[in-house]
Protein backbone atom coordinates (compact mmCIF):
# COMPACT_ATOMS: atom_id res chain seq x y z
CA UNK A 1 0.00 0.00 0.00
CA UNK A 2 1.40 3.31 -1.00
CA UNK A 3 1.93 6.18 1.39
CA UNK A 4 1.27 9.91 0.90
CA UNK A 5 3.33 12.27 2.85
CA UNK A 6 1.87 14.96 4.75
CA UNK A 7 4.75 17.33 3.42
CA UNK A 8 2.80 17.78 0.25
CA UNK A 9 -0.17 19.82 1.57
CA UNK A 10 -2.48 22.65 0.28
CA UNK A 11 -4.13 25.77 2.63
CA UNK A 12 -6.74 25.96 -0.19
CA UNK A 13 -9.05 23.46 -2.22
CA UNK A 14 -8.30 24.71 -5.89
CA UNK A 15 -8.30 23.73 -9.51
CA UNK A 16 -4.83 25.73 -9.16
CA UNK A 17 -3.19 23.52 -7.47
CA UNK A 18 -0.95 20.91 -8.84
CA UNK A 19 -1.76 17.38 -7.78
CA UNK A 20 0.99 16.51 -5.61
CA UNK A 21 -0.54 12.34 -5.83
CA UNK A 22 -2.14 10.51 -8.38
CA UNK A 23 -4.15 7.14 -7.38
CA UNK A 24 -5.97 4.78 -9.66
CA UNK A 25 -10.03 4.10 -9.23
CA UNK A 26 -10.42 2.07 -6.01
CA UNK A 27 -6.80 2.27 -5.30
CA UNK A 28 -5.94 2.08 -1.10
CA UNK A 29 -3.31 4.27 0.20
CA UNK A 30 -2.03 5.55 3.49
CA UNK A 31 -2.10 9.69 3.94
CA UNK A 32 0.18 11.16 6.42
CA UNK A 33 -1.73 14.50 7.49
CA UNK A 34 -0.08 17.39 9.83
CA UNK A 35 -1.80 18.74 12.73
CA UNK A 36 -4.09 21.89 12.38
CA UNK A 37 -1.37 24.32 12.64
CA UNK A 38 1.47 22.07 10.90
CA UNK A 39 3.57 21.81 14.24
CA UNK A 40 3.79 25.53 15.21
CA UNK A 41 3.25 23.54 18.64
CA UNK A 42 5.76 21.34 19.83
CA UNK A 43 5.11 18.27 22.40
CA UNK A 44 7.15 20.33 25.03
CA UNK A 45 4.91 22.97 24.09
CA UNK A 46 7.07 25.44 22.74
CA UNK A 47 5.81 27.50 20.10
CA UNK A 48 7.75 26.60 16.66
CA UNK A 49 7.76 29.91 14.22
CA UNK A 50 7.12 29.93 10.30
CA UNK A 51 4.75 26.34 10.58
CA UNK A 52 2.41 26.17 8.04
CA UNK A 53 -1.73 26.78 8.58
CA UNK A 54 -4.02 26.90 9.41
CA UNK A 55 -5.45 23.09 8.19
CA UNK A 56 -2.83 22.15 5.76
CA UNK A 57 -4.36 19.50 4.17
CA UNK A 58 -2.55 16.16 2.21
CA UNK A 59 -2.27 16.64 -1.31
CA UNK A 60 -3.72 17.52 -3.75
CA UNK A 61 -4.65 13.40 -4.84
CA UNK A 62 -5.75 13.01 -8.47
CA UNK A 63 -8.27 10.45 -8.61
CA UNK A 64 -7.69 8.85 -11.99
CA UNK A 65 -10.46 9.05 -14.61
CA UNK A 66 -12.54 11.44 -12.39
CA UNK A 67 -15.03 13.85 -14.35
CA UNK A 68 -16.83 16.48 -13.54
CA UNK A 69 -20.36 15.32 -12.97
CA UNK A 70 -19.68 11.69 -10.85
CA UNK A 71 -18.05 11.80 -7.62
CA UNK A 72 -15.59 10.07 -5.04
CA UNK A 73 -16.08 7.85 -2.28
CA UNK A 74 -13.55 8.04 0.04
CA UNK A 75 -14.07 4.99 2.52
CA UNK A 76 -11.93 5.53 5.61
CA UNK A 77 -10.39 2.31 7.18
CA UNK A 78 -8.20 3.75 10.17
CA UNK A 79 -7.43 6.94 11.40
CA UNK A 80 -4.19 6.34 13.44
CA UNK A 81 -2.96 9.07 15.60
CA UNK A 82 0.23 10.83 16.66
CA UNK A 83 0.93 9.68 20.62
CA UNK A 84 -0.03 13.38 21.45
CA UNK A 85 -1.85 16.49 20.54
CA UNK A 86 -3.36 19.85 21.70
CA UNK A 87 -6.33 21.65 22.76
CA UNK A 88 -6.65 25.20 21.63
CA UNK A 89 -8.05 28.37 23.79
CA UNK A 90 -6.48 31.03 22.42
CA UNK A 91 -3.82 32.47 19.25
CA UNK A 92 -1.02 30.68 21.41
CA UNK A 93 -3.00 28.96 24.53
CA UNK A 94 -2.71 25.73 24.36
CA UNK A 95 -3.60 22.72 26.92
CA UNK A 96 -0.99 19.61 25.76
CA UNK A 97 -2.67 16.27 25.70
CA UNK A 98 -0.79 12.67 25.92
CA UNK A 99 -2.39 10.03 23.87
CA UNK A 100 -1.65 6.32 25.45
CA UNK A 101 -2.91 3.35 23.80
CA UNK A 102 -6.14 4.79 22.63
CA UNK A 103 -6.75 7.03 25.36
CA UNK A 104 -6.38 10.89 26.14
CA UNK A 105 -4.97 11.83 29.64
CA UNK A 106 -5.54 15.72 29.94
CA UNK A 107 -2.95 16.68 32.65
CA UNK A 108 -5.28 17.17 35.33
CA UNK A 109 -5.72 12.96 35.64
CA UNK A 110 -9.36 12.72 33.26
CA UNK A 111 -8.36 10.26 31.10
CA UNK A 112 -10.72 9.59 27.99
CA UNK A 113 -11.00 7.10 24.95
CA UNK A 114 -10.07 8.71 21.79
CA UNK A 115 -12.20 8.89 18.76
CA UNK A 116 -10.34 10.10 15.87
CA UNK A 117 -11.92 12.19 13.35
CA UNK A 118 -10.73 13.79 10.09
CA UNK A 119 -11.45 17.42 10.17
CA UNK A 120 -10.83 18.57 6.52
CA UNK A 121 -11.92 16.39 3.48
CA UNK A 122 -12.75 18.54 0.46
CA UNK A 123 -12.28 18.61 -3.70
CA UNK A 124 -11.45 21.81 -5.81
CA UNK A 125 -14.44 23.22 -6.87
CA UNK A 126 -14.82 24.06 -10.43
CA UNK A 127 -14.28 27.92 -9.68
CA UNK A 128 -12.80 29.71 -7.05
CA UNK A 129 -11.02 28.54 -3.80
CA UNK A 130 -12.50 27.17 -0.41
CA UNK A 131 -10.02 28.02 2.60
CA UNK A 132 -8.94 25.07 4.61
CA UNK A 133 -11.02 26.51 7.63
CA UNK A 134 -14.24 26.75 5.80
CA UNK A 135 -17.02 24.31 4.84
CA UNK A 136 -18.87 23.69 1.83
CA UNK A 137 -20.61 21.91 -0.58
CA UNK A 138 -17.42 20.26 -2.03
CA UNK A 139 -16.37 19.65 1.64
CA UNK A 140 -13.38 21.32 3.54
CA UNK A 141 -13.53 21.95 6.91
CA UNK A 142 -16.51 20.34 7.71
CA UNK A 143 -15.53 19.08 11.55
CA UNK A 144 -18.08 16.19 11.72
CA UNK A 145 -17.59 13.49 14.21
CA UNK A 146 -18.77 11.05 11.76
CA UNK A 147 -15.80 11.50 9.72
CA UNK A 148 -13.86 9.10 11.08
CA UNK A 149 -13.41 4.97 10.44
CA UNK A 150 -16.05 3.05 9.03
CA UNK A 151 -18.03 6.16 7.59
CA UNK A 152 -17.90 6.68 3.37
CA UNK A 153 -17.30 10.33 2.32
CA UNK A 154 -18.84 11.22 -0.76
CA UNK A 155 -17.56 14.01 -3.03
CA UNK A 156 -18.69 15.69 -6.29
CA UNK A 157 -16.15 16.32 -8.77
CA UNK A 158 -15.86 19.46 -9.77
CA UNK A 159 -12.57 19.19 -12.09
CA UNK A 160 -10.81 16.39 -13.75
CA UNK A 161 -9.31 14.22 -11.22
CA UNK A 162 -11.19 15.67 -8.70
CA UNK A 163 -7.86 16.82 -6.66
CA UNK A 164 -9.11 15.48 -3.15
CA UNK A 165 -7.21 16.56 0.46
CA UNK A 166 -7.49 15.44 4.05
CA UNK A 167 -6.07 17.04 6.97
CA UNK A 168 -7.32 18.60 10.36
CA UNK A 169 -7.62 15.17 12.37
CA UNK A 170 -8.78 15.33 15.81
CA UNK A 171 -8.51 12.42 18.36
CA UNK A 172 -11.24 13.48 19.96
CA UNK A 173 -13.82 16.09 19.27
CA UNK A 174 -17.83 16.66 20.34
CA UNK A 175 -20.30 18.09 18.50
CA UNK A 176 -20.07 21.89 17.94
CA UNK A 177 -16.25 21.65 18.63
CA UNK A 178 -16.93 24.94 20.67
CA UNK A 179 -13.39 25.67 21.85
CA UNK A 180 -12.11 26.41 18.12
CA UNK A 181 -10.36 22.65 18.36
CA UNK A 182 -10.75 19.40 18.88
CA UNK A 183 -7.69 17.63 20.51
CA UNK A 184 -5.22 18.61 17.54
CA UNK A 185 -2.65 16.00 16.33
CA UNK A 186 -0.73 14.59 13.23
CA UNK A 187 -1.96 11.02 12.24
CA UNK A 188 -2.52 8.23 9.39
CA UNK A 189 -5.63 7.82 7.42
CA UNK A 190 -6.12 4.53 5.37
CA UNK A 191 -8.71 4.89 2.96
CA UNK A 192 -9.46 3.67 -0.50
CA UNK A 193 -10.68 6.01 -3.18
CA UNK A 194 -13.09 5.53 -6.30
CA UNK A 195 -15.11 6.47 -8.50
CA UNK A 196 -18.80 6.86 -8.43
CA UNK A 197 -20.64 7.54 -11.97
CA UNK A 198 -23.71 8.19 -10.74
CA UNK A 199 -23.95 9.81 -7.09
CA UNK A 200 -26.75 10.32 -4.91
CA UNK A 201 -26.39 13.73 -4.52
CA UNK A 202 -24.61 16.70 -6.64
CA UNK A 203 -22.74 17.89 -3.11
CA UNK A 204 -20.63 15.91 -0.42
CA UNK A 205 -22.79 13.43 1.16
CA UNK A 206 -21.68 10.48 4.05
CA UNK A 207 -22.66 7.20 4.85
CA UNK A 208 -22.39 5.54 8.21
CA UNK A 209 -23.59 2.35 10.48
CA UNK A 210 -26.42 2.57 7.92
CA UNK A 211 -27.30 5.90 8.64
CA UNK A 212 -26.55 8.52 5.77
CA UNK A 213 -25.85 11.93 6.35
CA UNK A 214 -26.08 15.38 3.93
CA UNK A 215 -24.60 18.74 5.25
CA UNK A 216 -26.18 22.24 4.99
CA UNK A 217 -24.12 25.36 5.69
CA UNK A 218 -24.42 28.87 6.67
CA UNK A 219 -23.79 31.89 8.56
CA UNK A 220 -26.05 31.02 11.39
CA UNK A 221 -26.39 27.65 13.34
CA UNK A 222 -30.26 28.27 12.45
CA UNK A 223 -29.26 29.08 8.25
CA UNK A 224 -26.96 25.66 8.38
CA UNK A 225 -29.23 23.38 10.32
CA UNK A 226 -32.44 24.40 7.69
CA UNK A 227 -29.96 23.96 4.61
CA UNK A 228 -29.61 20.51 5.81
CA UNK A 229 -33.07 19.75 6.06
CA UNK A 230 -33.94 21.32 2.95
CA UNK A 231 -31.05 18.74 1.61
CA UNK A 232 -32.44 15.62 3.03
CA UNK A 233 -35.88 16.39 2.20
CA UNK A 234 -35.30 17.00 -1.29
CA UNK A 235 -32.64 13.95 -1.66
CA UNK A 236 -35.68 11.66 0.53
CA UNK A 237 -38.48 12.76 -2.33
CA UNK A 238 -35.95 12.16 -4.75
CA UNK A 239 -35.30 8.20 -3.50
CA UNK A 240 -39.36 7.25 -2.55
CA UNK A 241 -40.76 9.04 -4.67
CA UNK A 242 -42.79 10.99 -2.72
CA UNK A 243 -43.46 14.86 -2.24
CA UNK A 244 -40.55 16.85 -0.41
CA UNK A 245 -43.04 18.11 2.19
CA UNK A 246 -43.44 13.79 2.78
CA UNK A 247 -39.55 13.76 2.88
CA UNK A 248 -39.71 16.78 5.52
CA UNK A 249 -42.19 14.70 7.87
CA UNK A 250 -40.54 11.72 7.80
CA UNK A 251 -36.76 13.42 8.52
CA UNK A 252 -39.24 14.85 11.45
CA UNK A 253 -39.96 11.86 13.04
CA UNK A 254 -37.34 9.39 12.24
CA UNK A 255 -34.15 11.58 11.36
CA UNK A 256 -32.00 13.59 13.28
CA UNK A 257 -30.27 16.98 12.72
CA UNK A 258 -27.14 17.61 14.60
CA UNK A 259 -25.03 20.10 14.91
CA UNK A 260 -21.14 19.47 13.29
CA UNK A 261 -19.51 22.66 14.09
CA UNK A 262 -20.51 26.42 15.07
CA UNK A 263 -16.86 27.78 15.34
CA UNK A 264 -15.68 27.95 11.18
CA UNK A 265 -16.58 30.82 8.86
CA UNK A 266 -19.37 29.19 8.34
CA UNK A 267 -21.42 26.69 10.49
CA UNK A 268 -21.94 23.06 9.48
CA UNK A 269 -24.92 20.67 10.59
CA UNK A 270 -26.02 17.52 9.14
CA UNK A 271 -29.49 15.63 8.49
CA UNK A 272 -29.16 12.12 9.25
CA UNK A 273 -31.75 9.53 7.64
CA UNK A 274 -31.39 5.79 9.03
CA UNK A 275 -31.56 2.93 6.60
CA UNK A 276 -34.71 1.53 8.71
CA UNK A 277 -36.62 4.35 7.29
CA UNK A 278 -36.44 3.58 3.86
CA UNK A 279 -35.32 0.40 3.68
CA UNK A 280 -36.80 -0.74 0.33
CA UNK A 281 -35.19 2.70 -1.08
CA UNK A 282 -31.81 2.76 0.66
CA UNK A 283 -29.23 3.39 -2.74
CA UNK A 284 -26.41 1.91 -0.52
Amino acid sequence: MRRLAGSAFVSELSRKNPAAYQVDDGESVVIETLDCRGGYVTREGVLRPNSPGPNPATGPIEVSGASPGEAIAVTIHTVTTDDWGFIGGGEDEFTLIDIQDGVAVYPWGLRAPVQPIIGVVGVAPPEGAIPATTPSDWGGNLDTVDVCAGATVYLPVGVPGAMLALGDVHALQGDGECSGTGIECAAEITATIRRVQSPLWPAIYLVRDDRLMLFGHGATVDEAAWAAVEAMSECLSKLTGRSKSEGCRLLSTVGEIRISQIVNPKKTCRAIIPRAAIPEHWPF
